[in-house]
């Protein structure tokens, strides 16, 4: 069997609540993203539902030629790689299939936001924040992210340090399909 991987993806939109979020964090990556293919046209993450208002905000799959990604100019990013077993990507995939079944008992943890930016580990049940709901799955998929903070402060950069990670790309989001199909010689395929 060819190897299987798991790809992070960190990313900095341009909208209103990014540009917060990077302000009051002062770091590069506002937001985090995972995905089982190296094309990306299965990328999931909490995030809003609507390219226009923040909230609502849930599990949603992304997609990154439309909504909020397709609505900016450009989408600066880091795009890791992480080496997993039949087992992990199983139970990876278990996951996805959980959240994409009960998606409505799921939403986004505002309340969340205040306290990781004050550094208090607290999240209510059935919600998340794109950063720790990645590390929950990863954690669910048996993948030891080695991450040296409570799983509820987790923030996007802190999957740069993940052991086994590979940073495959850094760029814009959407010239990245581009630089693949480039890579392997074919035309750029977009979902």
């Amino acid at each position: 069997m060819s190897e299987q991987y798991l790809y992070i993806v960190l990313t900095r939109t341009g909208t209103v609540i990014s540009k917060i979020i990077g302000a009051v964090t002062g770091k590069s990556f506002t937001h985090a993203s995972i995905a089982s293919d190296e094309l990306l046209t299965d990328m999931y993450s909490f995030c809003r539902d609507n390219k226009d208002m923040p909230l609502p905000a849930n599990f949603n799959r992304e997609n990154i030629d439309t909504e909020v990604f397709g609505a900016c100019k450009t989408v600066p990013c880091e795009i890791y790689r992480i080496s997993v077993s039949d087992e992990q990507m199983n139970r990876y995939r278990d996951v996805i299939r959980h959240f994409t079944v009960n998606r409505e008992a799921y939403s986004y943890d505002v309340g969340a936001l205040l306290a990781m930016a004050l550094h208090i580990p607290y999240r209510t049940k059935n919600k998340f924040v794109c950063s720790v709901w990645v590390g929950f799955v990863l954690g669910k998929s048996g993948i030891n992210h080695n991450i040296k903070k409570h799983p509820n402060l987790f923030e996007p950069e802190d999957f740069r340090s993940i052991t086994g990670a590979e940073l495959i790309y850094k760029g814009d989001l959407k010239e990245y399909r581009k630089t693949v199909a480039e890579k392997e010689g074919r035309e750029a395929v977009t979902a």
